[in-house]
């Protein structure tokens, strides 16, 4: 009995052992690549920008910040990603500063989903962070809020097998042949037929700056940055005023105007779907943002 149990034992550990190994391999491989922003944004060290977006897929989708450089003469940048809610905002913007990088102004993208009382804390997008657990920043964003990143951080290999949709071995062998979806600015350029419904609807609910947003305040504010708000334009948003008014109030508690584009573009032509503008709509209210929010500041 002793004699199997140490074989069992011995079985085990080699086992471990293995996880580690491989587990240690894929995280040094995935951190060098630049598919997705969590990659991408760790190549980004002690660099000065003078506007930087962030926010979700409204504040990233053909909002284009090679158009906003040559229009006002600035450098801008893109950190916003796909289904980020204020705790992905958060931790990107963290990363962003930790390594070095200055901006003079933020505009953070927000609207009726991440302003919202009822909003989760995660999105899907989290997991793009996952080879990083290991970096003290990432992890003390993360594992305070779920026992399911101390797993992912403690236990080897687990965080690639339980994410393996996103990071593992398939994931491995593809990178080097598969290239970002945005260019070198963070731009993502995206235009699909209209698709979906033609309205959004959005029923009353409650609207405050959470723990997150207020962070992302006070970090701007402790690196002397000034910090914007601006709603992106919704096709044929169907809501009662309370609705309509709930983010702006919300940020006019704390002190802030937001600039509500959410009527501002109309027709179809504009619009992938009822929440994210075409490439044509991309082009004209990124002049918007320039005109209205960007250039007037210099």
């Amino acid at each position: 009995m002793k004699r199997f149990l140490t074989k069992i034992a011995v079985f085990l550990i080699a086992l471990l052992a293995v996880a580690f190994v491989a587990d240690r391999s894929l995280t040094q491989f995935f951190k060098k690549g630049h598919l997705v922003k969590a990659q991408w944004q760790q190549h980004i060290h002690n660099e000065h920008y003078d506007v930087a977006i962030i926010g979700s897929s409204r504040g990233w989708w053909n909002i284009d910040m090679n158009v906003i450089d040559a229009q006002c003469g600035v450098r801008a940048l893109s950190l916003a990603n796909n289904h980020f809610l204020p705790s992905e905002v958060l931790l990107s913007l963290k990363v962003f500063l930790q390594n070095g990088n200055t901006a003079k102004r933020i505009l953070m993208q927000v609207d009726h989903d991440n302003l919202s009382t009822e909003a989760e804390e995660f999105s899907s997008t989290a997991y793009d962070f996952v080879p990083y657990l290991h970096d003290s920043i990432v992890y003390d964003h993360f594992g305070p809020r779920s026992i399911e990143w101390k797993a992912m951080r403690y236990i080897p290999f687990w965080r690639y097998t339980k994410v393996n949709f996103k990071w593992g071995v398939e994931q491995a062998l593809t990178q080097s042949r598969r290239k970002p979806l945005f260019d070198s600015t963070g731009t993502y350029f995206s235009n699909p037929k209209f698709y979906g419904d033609t309205a959004i609807m959005i029923r009353p609910g409650g609207y405050a700056v959470g723990p997150d947003i207020q962070e992302i305040m006070d970090l701007c504010e402790q690196h002397h940055i000034q910090l914007d708000f601006f709603m992106a334009p919704y096709f044929n948003l169907i809501a009662p005023p309370e609705v309509r008014n709930g983010p702006a109030s919300a940020l006019k508690a704390k002190g802030y105007t937001l600039y509500d584009y959410t009527d501002r573009l109309t027709e179809q032509r504009y619009f992938n779907d009822t929440k994210h503008i075409n490439i044509e709509g991309g082009k004209v209210f990124t002049g918007i943002l320039a005109d209205e929010m960007i250039c007037p500041e210099l």
